[in-house]
């Protein structure tokens, strides 16, 4: 299985180092949401599980509504993606601290063995995605006996 990276890799690093520099002295950019890289898409926190006969992928969405998650299978490619909106903005008080992320959001993993693209399940629970892809079955580990003689 291989991870498809959406970004430039120099970018996170740089995302990464300029978070922990406003963290650092006290810095918050109360207005501005700003993308985790460069291209303006963000990689939820993803868990992506094997066994012999699946995959199953597992992505935290909190405050994602499920008509703006889109799950696709193309060429043994999975690609999640979608949009989380913020909150309605008032002219009321002012954020002190802006810190959830607004704005476009995916993951794309090649998985690398033949897949059952019809089969695939996708279940939203608890502001947890959960994608089911199952293994061809010519792409399933089987067990051969040994015969001792």
């Amino acid at each position: 299985m291989k991870l498809i990276r959406t970004y430039p890799p120099i970018l996170s690093p740089i995302a990464e180092l300029e978070r922990e520099l406003d963290r650092f002295f006290g810095r918050s950019n109360a207005n501005v949401t700003t993308p985790l890289f460069g291209n303006g898409i963000a990689a939820p926190a993803t868990d992506v599980r094997e066994d012999d006969k699946q995959f199953v992928v597992s992505v935290e969405l909190p405050g994602v509504k499920k008509d703006d998650v889109q799950v696709s299978l193309e060429d043994g490619v999975l690609t999640i993606s979608g949009e989380r909106k913020g909150e309605t903005e008032t002219t009321e008080g002012r954020f002190h601290r802006r810190e959830r992320f607004v704005g476009r959001f995916g993951r794309s993993f090649e998985l690398g063995v033949p897949l059952e693209a019809k089969a695939v399940k996708a279940a939203f629970k608890d502001g947890v995605l959960s994608v089911t892809v199952p293994k061809a079955e010519n792409a399933r580990t089987k067990s051969i006996e040994i015969a001792v003689e």
